[in-house]
């Protein structure tokens, strides 16, 4: 539930741009009136433009023809656009800052900058430019399906020197199998050029350099893209032209010994590679598509999992308190819910990291391993041979075990059986992809496990997502009236105690121009007390136990948001955007 009631007058003195498309009546107040919650959640002109028009509330043509009636500004026509693009200045300018402020070049040289955008007012766009040296500039409008056609129109056309004029910060060095050789002599003679060994090399430096957790190379039509995530956001960071598809990923193949030839069937691989004489594995995975193979790398950081605590994690101290309880208890289950990407794995490591002590026998059933950790006894489950979830789980009832961890608890006999190893004496940590805590109580009902022995093994439930944190170096204050945060469900008394952030749209080079740098978790911690036992074997809903728990004290998944945005820890464009009331 989004904010109600609020004076739409806020917004138009924010964004005076509203307020005169309302007047020229190419915008309908009422319409913006049913949605002004969500608005309120976005601090940049541009970005409501792009919603209004996603959403069929606001007509681009109209729009651009308001620019140029209104504001005298020159529109963009293509036939009459003769393009006249330096590609190495066209490199210094982020593609995903383009993306984002929704503009591209169509002149761009040492003399004159002339770009399209569908906000040509944005003062950010001419700041950013003339901060990256450029002058002259002259700004034209189109609408955002011209912004579109012309973004995908900018594929890098001289790539071999991009490779060239492209300089390593770092040392980096792949890590080769002795079976690889064989494929190495064997490789098409294209992805042993140098230009090709550089690039593939470059992606996977800048990747880790800039953050990413998952590297996205995607053929197209008439170019191969690039995309990074970073902080959970997937995001283009080069186009490549298709001559060169064939080359890039047969290279990545090859470094991740799989079968060049084998084009029509999903492979993995893995590779390791060492930057800075830091090793960092890379998990790969290939599809066939339309346009050819699509590869896509997650990247793992030994490092970033064992070098964490729980006091890392983002749990509010007295969260922190149970979890610690929970997990020292010897016996019992702790589930940790929430979809893929929320960050369950780490929270899972990181506990794991805690009890790994010379007197404590832990073994993993992992569908992959993540990480390598030392002194943990990891199983990497294989399910084409036999060797599933089920199947380690009996294995490890023999191996004297205190803790088990059980990557996912995916059918019926998994969850048997780690139900009953949590009452048989031993620690059970999993995972499960339900919304919420109380959810997943209702998941492991249905799924067949009897209701006696959830009530009995189950300790705690911890339902986790991620959002991004506000950059520290270009975070602004928030200036949006008290009224609004009582209706995003926070207290008077929270509003004074508050200090209220929110990102700057046109970011930093710190946080690449996003406004937001790094991630943090947001919790919901349900201990299963002998009330909540008793509702189970009472089966009682999930909403009752929801009830309940709220009565209890347990914060939801919004509610801990919420307490992050009063710390200034992220904004609430960000709740808004990964969390439900």
């Amino acid at each position: 539930m989004r904010a109600k009631n609020v004076s739409i007058d806020f917004l138009k003195s924010k964004f005076p741009i509203l307020a005169k498309l309302i007047d020229f009546n190419i915008l309908q107040e009422e319409l913006l009136d049913d949605i002004k919650g969500k608005l309120y959640s976005f601090s940049d002109l541009t970005e409501i433009l792009v919603y209004l028009i996603e959403e069929k509330i606001l007509d681009e043509n109209k729009l651009k023809s308001f620019f140029v009636d209104y504001l005298s500004i020159k529109p963009y026509i293509k036939e009459q656009i003769s393009k006249n693009i330096d590609d190495k200045l066209l490199s210094s300018i982020p593609f995903h800052y383009m993306e984002k402020k929704k503009f591209f070049p169509v002149v761009l040289n040492k003399d004159c900058v002339q770009i399209v955008a569908l906000n040509p007012i944005d003062k950010d766009i001419l700041h950013q430019l003339a901060f990256l040296g450029f002058k002259n500039i002259d700004t034209m409008v189109g609408t955002l399906s011209e912004i579109e056609q012309g973004l995908e129109s900018l594929v890098v056309s001289d790539f071999d020197q991009m490779i060239l004029d492209t300089d390593f910060d770092s040392d980096i060095e792949e890590e080769i199998k002795d079976s690889e050789e064989i494929n190495l002599r064997e490789a098409l003679a294209e992805a042993e050029e140098a230009p090709i060994v550089k690039a593939t090399r470059i992606i996977i430096l800048n990747a880790v350099k800039m953050g990413a957790s998952d590297i996205h190379i995607e053929p197209m039509e008439k170019e191969i893209r690039v995309r990074y995530r970073i902080d959970g956001i997937l995001r283009t960071y080069q186009k490549l032209p298709a001559s060169v598809k064939e080359a890039i990923i047969a290279r990545y193949k090859i470094m991740s010994n799989l079968d060049i030839a084998e084009k029509r069937l999903p492979q993995d691989g893995r590779i390791r590679v060492k930057i800075d004489g830091k090793p960092i594995d890379l998990r790969v995975s290939t599809i066939p598509t339309v346009y050819g193979e699509k590869i896509v790398m997650r990247i793992q950081d030994a490092e970033s999992y064992t070098g964490l605590k729980l006091e890392d994690l983002g749990f509010e101290k007295d969260d922190l308190e149970k979890v610690r309880k929970a997990i020292y208890e010897p016996w019992g289950m702790i589930l940790v819910t929430g979809p893929t990407g929320s960050g369950k794995t780490t929270t899972l490591y990181t506990v794991l990291m805690e009890r790994n002590k010379e007197d404590v026998n832990i073994v993993t059933a992992e569908d992959p391993v993540e990480v390598s950790i030392q002194g943990i006894n990891q199983v990497h489950i294989k399910e084409k041979i036999g060797l599933t979830f089920a199947e380690a789980l009996r294995a490890f009832l023999r191996q004297d075990p205190d803790i088990i961890l059980v990557g996912e608890i995916r059918d019926p006999e998994t969850a048997d059986i780690s139900i009953k190893a949590a009452l048989t004496g031993h620690l059970v940590f999993s995972t499960l992809h339900t919304n919420d805590a109380p959810s997943s109580i209702t998941r492991l009902l249905n799924i067949g496990v009897e209701k006696f022995l959830v009530a009995t093994a189950v300790n705690m439930i911890i339902a986790q997502r991620l959002v991004r944190k506000l950059c520290n170096k270009c975070k602004v204050p928030a200036d949006f009236p008290d009224k609004f945060w009582l209706e995003m469900g926070l207290t008077e008394e929270d509003i004074k105690e508050a200090n209220f952030f929110v990102h700057n749209p046109k970011g930093c080079e710190h946080c690449n121009y996003t406004g937001y740098k790094g991630r943090t978790a947001v919790h919901e911690v349900l201990d299963i007390d002998p009330t909540i036992r008793k509702m189970i074997l009472e089966e009682k809903t999930e909403d009752d136990i929801r009830e309940y728990a709220r009565k209890k004290g347990v914060r939801t998944l919004y509610e801990n948001g919420l307490s992050k945005v009063k710390k200034g820890i992220t904004d609430i464009a960000e709740i808004e955007r990964v969390l439900m009331r």
